[in-house]
């Protein structure tokens, strides 16, 4: 793992950490009783609206009586291999499922143990997997044991059958079979599995294979409650079903349902799951025996039209209210768009308050801007149950969207919905009602488009020594990759963009520039995932890439963001920002917003506020920097590193040093300035630490000819090739400017790296070079951490808060990592 990188869990941990800060999860429910329709959570009743026990069924006589009788027959536990035996029960139980869906079923510990039971064995290294982006999670993790054996994984849209047809044509002929996996219902928006389209492909592409799990579809629909998706089609000849037995169903484990007896004896017998995991102990097996057979009566039926009428008057609810759902559909699952997590935690708190319990559907399950409200319908709720909740939504709908700042308006265009209007609703209950949380000031903003509308001396003054974005090197990047640059490939357009943020009294609060550019979705992936991705793109250079808004550009270094954080309005000031960010964004259709480049953990305050806004932090690696550039002569310096480094200096870099010629004036010839640029193009071919795309040749002609950058050269004294062909080894181009000096981009010969130590000579000649020049600081950049301490530098951890718009591009990425 690349030091930039973080785990999809450090992500994760920073949503969940502020969730629990919110009292928002991890709950647990009161000792006592429950009756299946209530909660109670520290002593506060709730009703429950957040089971997935779709039609109430575990708290039915029959299976109390089928765990009790297994109980009493077998114990509370039969703890056996299946692979050796298993419990009786099991007999019974599968010949029952089988019953209803008429087709060979393995029971078995668990849905997510059945994929990681039945996908290994069935989908051979011959075959291809397509994955859709809402695909269960459970199914995308059995689904990297494919992805170890080194079976290709794609991601496509969510339920974009146009993308499933074009990948099917694409990967057929090359692989035996193709297998799609799909979900028949899908768990965060309660939407459904395109089943006609997806049977119309079957029947066009003999190759195509599915794999559905249909665990929230299971028991309230289908005949004998055999699931969405066999309520829609007769199960086909080329599918896997895997069922769940722990959510309607009221029981224990799971179940794949298959198309033929071959496939089912050979995940029987060779599943690892099926070898390896515990059995479900026989009191769970008692259950669902008892709930199957109540599959096969005439009962199912009641309980499910019972639930369908719920389902039918919560959607006629909803929409006499005028709130808006992600989809409307018969599932038992409800969705409410709303926006930012903050937003959405906003409005199930007062919930909460009110006496309902529901869920907060949110990122990572959801892009950042598309959470919302969950909940979830039961044969144990009642018509007023239905009706108290929705009016409690309605209540404190538009109220939250208010006090959070935002807008119906707003959640229409992040969910793509039509432009809906909620209905008045009474201002009553126990709402948390007042100032907004989003703080209302007067403050002034300007907004510019080039550098040469700014007071360049303010601007000078706000940023000096921070990196190279002073106002005279803005307007050369602007001269380069600005909308006056000319004809050049999308990643060298640039739109650029200054914001200033002063309060009433003219004092500037905030200040930055800002920039549009085409990005590498790897950027900040690990090396690996970066090298496979580029393959990809030696005939599709744009693949994975996306239009981002970002602090600064790809080539600043340093923070560009001036912030007041004493002013009393700074957060205020950020909002306004953030504004501007996501106006741009939306205006060009911009993936992703990157603030950009703060150093890791040094404002706890700003961390959480920029959570608040939907902007998780991302390790961006470390920057060497040398702090103090104080010491009078070589010898002080030398002391300054430790004995370590003192010895590592001496013997893999003064040891060289006189076998160099160091020039540090400007090449000014096509020759000079071509050889730089190849130097460069050596290094970059070979770089994928921060992927990135190659810098055009003018760039770095323009920035040879800057009196703000240094370009500094080596030669060597006693070079091999033919006087004629003497060319510098190494180059580093450096920009000073008051009194840091940023070193920015390095070139190297491959052929005297090693030989020669020519990195590290170019690192100490920079250090050097910014000393006889009075700096008072080094930036060295990222990367080569190990290499930068040897001439003093020490590593400083940086972040990057990312808004992410669309998360697809970055499923295909993880599809990507082995």
């Amino acid at each position: 793992m690349s030091s930039h990188e973080q785990s999809p869990y450090d992500v994760l941990g920073q949503i969940a950490d502020d969730f629990l800060r919110r009292d928002l999860a991890c709950h647990h429910t009161d000792l006592g009783p429950h009756d299946g329709r209530m909660i109670a959570i520290r002593d506060r009743p709730l009703v429950h609206f957040g089971s997935c026990s779709y039609l109430g069924l575990e708290k039915h006589p029959a299976l109390a009586q089928g765990v009790m009788e297994a109980v009493q027959t077998y114990g509370t536990q039969f703890s056996s291999s299946r692979a050796f035996i298993s419990v009786g029960l099991y007999q019974p139980l599968e010949a029952a499922l089988r019953e209803m869906y008429q087709r060979p079923v393995v029971v078995t510990p668990s849905t997510t143990l059945g994929h990681f039971a039945a996908l290994p064995v069935l989908i051979g290294d011959q075959d291809a997997v397509i994955l859709d982006l809402q695909v269960h999670h459970s199914v995308q993790t059995a689904a990297q044991l494919l992805k170890a054996r080194g079976i290709p994984l794609h991601v496509i849209h969510h339920n974009d059958m146009n993308h499933l047809e074009a990948k099917v044509r694409q990967l057929q002929g090359k692989h035996r079979k193709i297998w799609y996996f799909a979900d028949g219902v899908y768990s965060m928006y309660g939407d459904f599995a395109p089943l006609d389209d997806l049977y119309r492909l079957l029947d066009q592409y003999s190759g195509l294979h599915l794999y559905v799990d249909d665990a929230h579809g299971m028991s309230w629909a289908g005949p004998h409650g055999a699931g969405y998706v066999r309520s829609q089609r007769p199960h086909h000849p080329r599918m896997l079903l895997a069922v769940s037995l722990n959510k309607a169903f009221a029981s224990a484990g799971g179940a794949l349902v298959f198309p033929d007896e071959e496939s089912a004896k050979r995940v029987r017998t060779c599943g690892g799951t099926m070898i390896f995991s515990g059995p479900i102990q026989p009191p769970m097996l008692g259950a669902a025996l008892a709930s199957a057979r109540l599959h096969l009566s005439p009962e199912i039926t009641a309980l499910q039209q019972r639930l369908e009428g719920l389902v039918a008057h919560a959607n006629d609810a909803i929409a006499a209210k005028g709130l808006p759902q992600f989809e409307v559909t018969e599932s038992p699952i409800f969705f409410i768009p709303m926006g930012l997590p903050r937003v959405v935690a906003h409005l199930v708190r007062r919930i909460h308050d009110e006496g309902f319990y529901v869920n907060t559907a949110t990122f990572p399950a959801t892009p950042m801007r598309q959470g919302g409200l969950r909940f979830m319908l039961n044969c144990n709720l009642t018509v007023e149950d239905v009706d108290g909740l929705i009016d409690c939504v309605h209540r404190h709908y538009t109220d939250v969207l208010h006090a959070e700042g935002t807008s119906a308006a707003q959640v229409a265009r992040s969910f793509n919905l039509e432009p809906f209007e909620v209905a008045p609703a009474p201002a009553r209950g126990q709402g948390r009602r007042g100032a907004p949380t989003r703080p209302e000031v007067a403050l002034e903003i300007s907004h510019h488009r080039s550098v040469s509308a700014l007071d360049a001396a303010g601007w000078d003054a706000r940023f000096a020594g921070r990196g190279n974005f002073t106002a005279g090197s803005l307007a050369l990047l602007e001269s380069v990759f600005g909308p006056e640059a000319g004809e050049r490939p999308p990643e060298d357009q640039w739109d650029f963009h200054y914001l200033t943020v002063r309060d009433p009294e003219g004092a500037v609060i905030l200040s930055t520039f800002y920039t549009v550019a085409l990005v590498k979705d790897d950027m900040l992936s690990d090396e690996a995932i970066s090298r496979r991705v580029e393959q990809v793109r030696q005939h599709d250079p744009h693949y994975l890439t996306s239009r981002t808004v970002m602090l600064g550009c790809l080539i600043s270094r340093g923070n560009p963001l001036y912030l007041d954080r004493d002013h009393p309005h700074w957060r205020a000031a950020i909002l306004r920002l953030i504004d501007a960010l996501n106006e741009t964004a939306e205006a060009t259709g911009a993936r992703q917003v990157m603030i950009r480049e703060l150093i890791a953990g040094a404002d706890e305050a700003l961390s959480q506020f920029m959570l608040d806004q939907g902007f998780i932090s991302v390790g961006a690696g470390d920057a060497s920097v040398i702090d103090d550039l104080s010491w009078r002569d070589h010898g002080e310096y030398m002391a300054r590193l430790g004995q370590r480094y003192r010895y590592s200096l001496r013997k893999e870099i003064l040891a060289f040093e006189d076998q160099f010629d160091v020039i540090t004036e400007a090449p000014w010839t096509e020759a000079e300035l071509a050889d730089c640029y190849d130097l460069y193009s050596q290094v970059f071919e070979r770089s994928y630490a921060l992927n990135v795309f190659k810098l055009p040749r003018r760039f770095f002609d323009a920035i040879s000819a800057h009196e703000e950058y240094e370009v500094l050269r080596l030669f060597l004294k006693a070079d091999p090739r033919p006087p004629a062909d003497r060319k510098p080894v190494a180059v580093m181009y450096s920009h000073i400017a008051g009194s840091t000096c940023a070193a920015l981009i390095v070139g190297l010969d491959d052929a005297f790296i090693r030989s020669h130590n020519t990195y590290k000579q170019a690192l100490y000649q920079t250090v050097q070079r910014a000393w006889a020049r009075s700096c008072e600081r080094v930036d060295l950049a990222f990367t080569a951490t190990l290499e930068k301490k040897k001439v003093g530098a020490r590593p400083v951890p940086t972040c990057v808060f990312i808004e992410s718009k669309d998360i697809y591009n970055h499923a295909v990425l993880e599809s990507t990592a082995h």
